[in-house]
């Protein structure tokens, strides 16, 4: 049987393959293939909603920004934020092999003569980036990654007076958060040995490159470079081994620390005043704190300016110095301080509390980004960015400005309680610190004095070319203010009529989607599971600030951060909901709601709770496919997938890998794992759609398959008609659409080019035809109006290097396809896929890290 199963398969895939696609397919294998571009796809959900920490203004268009969110999308807006559009290539390989473009920008900056013309560097060692459209698109070649090697390039600025010279540092000191600094190691903990003591050049716009290290210290790791404007032979570049001066353009280097008290520059800016041509320099040299008997105070370091181009410098800490006694009973403050002081001492929380047990009258923050306004010499703005884990920097405090060079300063970013009422408003006034909530947020409004203080700060802060916008990025929201910091604006979203909690994202979205479901019941309504964003569910409303783009109204769960895993609607009651979490609040719990959503209780414990250990990641366990039986609703079931990260979720699961089944409605779990195989690594659940007793579970990696219960999972077996299409790579997805085919998909990362695909039954899993020819084939979904309608994901395979994943449709039943990635940055990192079951033409797709995508024909 075995046998005649698989001559009947190969003859099937021979005459079908052998079509008009078979072109397409061998495409597929061997060169970028275009998307169709008449289907695009747009964002929608939040606006950013996750950490940004990249963030760069185009020098000579106050309009465009570009940013890269941590979950790997970079994005451009052309109108100061309202909109974004990705910037990476959506037909290009996989983001891993560096040809897509830049997964995170480290810094950018352009042909002072040409605008459209520029560079940028990125967080990985990929060389650099080239742009001839103003950013839009981002190229990069052999030459570009080859001249520097493993490298790590953390700034690039080009000679204002000649687009031909350009230069480039190497270097981590750009990883503020991961970069420390303690006693035992003042020049940073986070440091890399192939990105020191080099700084390059070019004269020919990038075509050759030229290592000028002479002067240089061997471990220094640049910072920042600039040309200074008015005499293009003199350079300037920081480092955690001191500040550098070049008077013969880069030919060799010399230390330039005269009146700064420590060489660790950690931040590096500069104001040119156009009419009189002069230049001022500005500094951040890294705090370093000494023991005071049972306090510490300032041993070292601050702010520092230098009006001689870089020969002199002066301190301007001026009255930055906070008495840490004013915030004894504040317990988060505290525990900040004890962290981040144990740390630089390198001692133990408990032991930093016993040797400093007095807190210290006069202690200066360790700031690590510096800003100047363009307009204004003595407008300047400090960057804490602490958070509530931060072994670098303390709170309070995210952002502080000075309007008068450093004399006074006080901090201009405001939210939380203590900025409104408490004991700390008096200690403010003395210190002539503005008060009140001076923030705006959207979606995320109940962030708006949650705590006494943020407990993560802002990220950075900066102007836009003509000095009237200025960024920053608080945790999760991007913000701009347009007086200067005095208020701050949450544009990132924008609401729509109907309701308070209905959004339109700004298009930069940065969350890990987890999937969708729908339910017939419930029509224009797509439910959107996300990571740390909990549900958002779309609807019809529209918006005149962003028209054309879909809408959805968020809903907070459980009134914390979570991260929904998946969410179901009760066959019989739609008043009766449910959902799983993969981390944060909740997580493992299964909730339950009786009043549509309104509310939530704890309705059991399916995946008993899991180690989380202290900055390690995201540890999560990914919930899948929760489904319960139509006819005896209290049965209830899910699957944990193992390998969680190759499907392009965030992270793989830590335990519970498997089915799992309830048969009290969600009171009680077990796992039901008896014949599956041994991995257990289960990417898809589904009921037969004639037969709730009838199950079948997709178990992808090796030895995995396509397995079948009769026994509502008591005992599973491998359906034998699927053996030869698994191969070693098992199955990943299984549909049943409404006439009666079956869909399976197969292929692995590592997968042979000739394995994997998309198979098709209409004889009971019988025998299948393949009508789609890539080797790493992920979701399947066919339309409810129309079962002509196909959707495909396929994932990046390493044997193709990484060509041609993402979306693909079909109206014809799989005779032939369509790619459709214009729109979708994260097209090659696609978790799920949806088509809209009420409206034709309308199609869904999840991704890793940008969250939800619609696109409509």
């Amino acid at each position: 049987m075995k046998i005649y199963t698989f001559c009947s398969l190969v003859f099937l895939v021979g005459t079908t393959v052998a079509t008009a696609q078979t072109d397409f397919f061998r495409k597929l294998k061997k060169e970028d293939v275009a998307s169709n571009p008449s289907i695009q796809w747009t964002q929608f959900g939040p606006g950013m909603s996750g950490n940004n920490k990249s963030a760069f203004w185009h020098p000579l268009d106050p309009n465009v920004l570009f940013i890269s969110p941590n979950m790997g999308n970079s994005y451009r807006t052309t109108d100061k934020g309202l909109t974004y559009e990705t910037v990476l290539d959506e037909d290009g390989s996989s983001i891993k092999m560096g040809t897509r473009g830049p997964d995170e920008f480290n810094s950018i900056d352009f042909s002072r003569q040409n605008p459209n013309f520029g560079f940028s560097t990125d967080s990985r060692p990929l060389g650099l980036f080239m742009t001839t459209n103003k950013g839009k698109t981002w190229i990069t070649n052999e030459e570009l990654v080859k001249v520097f090697g493993k490298s790590r390039l953390s700034c690039i600025t080009v000679n204002p007076k000649d687009e031909n010279v350009w230069y480039v540092g190497a270097g981590a000191m750009r990883e503020w958060g991961r970069i420390l600094f303690s006693k035992e190691q003042p020049h940073g903990t986070y440091t890399d040995a192939n990105s020191q003591g080099k700084i390059w050049k070019s004269t020919n716009k990038g075509k050759t490159w030229e290592l000028i290290n002479s002067g240089l210290h061997a471990k220094a790791e640049i910072e920042t470079i600039i040309v200074d404007p008015v005499d293009a032979n003199i350079i300037y570049a920081n480092s955690n081994y001191g500040f550098y001066k070049s008077t013969d353009a880069g030919k060799h280097w010399e230390l330039k620390i005269n009146g700064i008290d420590t060489d660790v520059i950690r931040s590096f800016t500069m104001h040119h005043d156009k009419q009189t041509n002069k230049v001022t320099l500005f500094v951040i040299a890294s705090v370093l704190w000494e023991a005071d008997g049972k306090t510490i105070k300032d041993a070292a370091g601050g702010i520092f300016k230098s009006t001689d181009k870089g020969e002199n410098w002066t301190k301007i800490n001026g009255d930055l110095a906070v008495d840490m006694n004013q915030f004894a009973s504040d317990k988060s403050i505290i525990k900040s301080y004890y962290n981040v002081v144990g740390y630089f001492f390198g001692v133990s929380i408990a032991k930093a509390q016993a040797m400093f047990p007095e807190l210290p009258q006069s202690l200066t923050f360790r700031f690590n980004e510096l800003t100047v306004d363009p307009n204004d010499a003595n407008n300047l703005y400090l960057v804490n960015m602490y958070s509530n884990a931060s072994r670098n920097n303390f709170i309070p405090g995210c952002l502080w400005r000075s309007k008068d060079g450093g004399k006074h300063w006080f901090v201009t970013f405001r939210n939380g309680k203590n900025w409104n009422q408490g004991k700390d408003v008096n200690y403010r006034k003395q210190r002539n610190n503005p008060m009140g909530t001076n923030v705006s947020l959207l979606y995320l409004h109940d962030w708006i004095n949650r705590d006494t203080y943020d407990r993560k700060a802002c990220n950075f802060v900066r102007f836009n070319a003509d000095g009237t916008v200025l960024h920053t990025q608080l945790a999760k929201i991007s913000l701009m203010s347009y007086d200067k910091g005095d208020t701050w604006v949450d544009i990132d979203d924008v609401k729509t009529a109907s309701s308070d909690e209905s959004y339109i994202g700004a298009g930069n979205s940065n969350l890990p989607g987890h999937g969708f479901y729908q339910d017939l019941r419930f029509p224009g309504k797509v439910f959107c599971a996300a990571g740390e964003n909990s549900l958002w569910v779309t609807n019809d409303d529209i918006s005149k600030e962003r028209p054309n783009r879909q809408s959805a109204t968020y809903h907070d769960l459980l009134g914390s951060e979570s991260s929904l895993s998946c969410y179901a609607i009760h066959p019989k009651n739609p008043l009766i909901h449910f959902a799983l979490f993969f981390r944060q609040d909740k997580r493992g719990k299964l909730m339950k709601s009786i009043d549509g959503g309104k509310t939530w209780k704890e309705q059991g414990i399916p995946i008993p709770a899991w180690e989380v250990k202290a900055h390690s990641g995201d540890q999560s366990v990914h919930q899948l496919s929760l489904i319960i039986d139509p006819v005896q609703p209290d049965n209830m079931y899910f699957c944990v997938p193992k390998t969680a990260k190759n499907m392009e979720f965030v992270g793989d699961s830590e335990t519970g890998f498997g089915v799992h089944k309830s048969t009290d409605g969600g009171v009680t779990w077990s796992e039901i794992n008896n014949g599956l195989a041994p991995s257990r690594d289960v990417s898809m659940l589904k009921f037969d759609p004639n037969n709730p007793a009838v199950l079948y579970a997709t178990v992808q990696g090796n030895k995995g398959g396509l397995y079948k219960s009769t026994n509502r999972g008591e005992q599973w077996e491998e359906v034998e008609s699927t053996i030869a299409i698994k191969g070693k790579l098992g199955i990943n997805d299984i549909h049943f659409a409404p006439d009666g085919k079956v869909y399976i998909t197969s292929g692995y990362k590592n997968a042979a080019t000739d394995e994997g695909g998309l198979w098709v039954s209409d004889q009971k899993l019988k025998s299948w035809k393949k009508i789609f020819d890539y080797p790493w084939c992920n979701r399947v979904e066919v339309a409810q109006y129309d079962s002509k309608v196909i959707l495909l994901s396929t994932l990046a395979n390493t044997n193709v290097e990484g060509r041609n994943a993402g979306v693909y449709l079909s109206k014809d039943g799989g005779a032939t396809w369509i790619k459709m990635n214009k729109g979708n940055g994260q097209s090659d990192r696609v978790n799920d896929i949806a088509i809209d079951y009420f409206t034709p033409g309308k199609y869904y797709a999840s991704t890793y890290g940008s969250g939800f995508y619609v696109a409509k024909e």
